[in-house]
């Protein structure tokens, strides 16, 4: 693997990233509290409660889908290394962030015309496939390629 240095930053930095997210659960805080971790994520997540994982009676930082695409980000960047071979030279990566938009697509679609109701639970599967889909579409980048 090359770029290891920005490998593990991001690695380090995704980890922090996901376990801001948690808010209130893990970092404590009284319900009513605008915590920190709200803060941090207020800009990027709408944070509507009845969308938000709750643990222990305390909500979470972000919503469902935004937990899940941070989780599947961490994820999907932990397994760079692990099917780093599997990388080279293939289109797979792409094709999956194109399925994983398109579900989303179909998801947000489905829910606004009223032909199902999304659930935190497939907001959060959904999330976290797109999460993974995207540090494995760029893998490639992180494995010397051979020369033409």
């Amino acid at each position: 693997m090359s770029n290891k240095g920005l490998y593990f930053g991001v690695l380090i930095s995704l980890i922090a990233l996901v376990l801001f997210s948690m808010g209130k659960a893990l970092w404590g805080g009284r319900p009513t509290d605008f915590h920190w971790t709200e803060r941090l994520f207020f800009g990027i997540c709408h944070q509507i409660p009845e969308r938000t994982f709750f643990v222990n009676e305390l909500p979470m930082a972000v919503n469902s889908r935004c937990f899940g695409l941070f989780g599947g980000l961490l994820a999907g960047w932990a397994m760079i290394p692990v099917l780093g071979s599997g990388f080279r030279n293939g289109k797979w990566p792409v094709r999956i962030l194109v399925i994983a938009i398109t579900l989303q697509l179909i998801d947000f679609t489905g829910n606004l015309f009223g032909w199902w109701v999304n659930t935190n639970e497939s907001r959060f599967i959904l999330g976290t496939i797109l999460g993974i889909s995207g540090p494995l579409s760029v893998a490639s980048m992180f494995y010397n390629q051979p020369s033409n």
